[in-house]
């Protein structure tokens, strides 16, 4: 439980200063290497991954990917559509919520349900900060490839990190009670 509360605060605390690219630079945009780089560089990204990661193990062992592969497909896809659309306003604070979502997802015990929208929303809304940022300039699209495959290690880490958190899917909230199957 202390451990719950614990990742709610650092939740907290991170979306006081969550921004989608803090202190990050994009003139260095072009480049797989640097698109790998991109997600470690920012606290709001690395929770948001980590997290994602962590809930997907809560899932059991066949929704275990389904998270991750919504976060990364709604990230990739959103990224494009912000290229082409452009700024929008309130984005910034669509991000810091889905942090808060996900801090009370560690926290709380919701319907697996919850899980996937979640993930989804916050791959969206992520990936589309990143496709208005990076623009559709030279180089964007491996860009954007590079931190696809930096956020899909930073999943894995994050899975590796409730593996040891949640051992057994017995008490997950992505297990229907009524069937005791793993939701995927």
């Amino acid at each position: 439980m202390m451990l719950r509360m614990l990742a709610l605060i650092s939740l907290f605390a991170a979306v006081s200063t969550a921004s989608a690219h803090p202190g990050h630079s994009h003139e260095l945009a072009g480049t797989v290497p640097n698109g790998i780089a991109h997600p470690w560089m920012g606290i709001d990204h690395l929770l948001a991954m980590l997290v994602v990661g962590v809930m997907a193990m809560r899932c059991g062992p066949r929704g275990r990917w389904t998270l991750p592969v919504l976060f990364c497909g709604s990230m990739a896809i959103a990224s494009l559509v912000g290229r082409a659309i452009g700024p929008v306003s309130g984005l910034e604070i669509g991000l810091a919520l889905t942090l808060v979502a996900m801090g009370v997802c560690l926290v709380r015990r919701f319907h697996h349900a919850m899980f996937p929208v979640i993930a989804t929303l916050c791959g969206g809304l992520h990936g589309f900060a990143h496709g208005v940022d990076i623009g559709a300039g030279v180089g964007s699209v491996q860009y954007l490839a590079g931190m696809m495959l930096g956020t899909a290690v930073i999943h894995l880490i994050g899975i590796g990190i409730g593996t040891a958190l949640y051992p057994t899917p017995s008490r997950s909230p992505c297990v229907d009670p009524s069937t005791s199957n793993t939701v995927a």
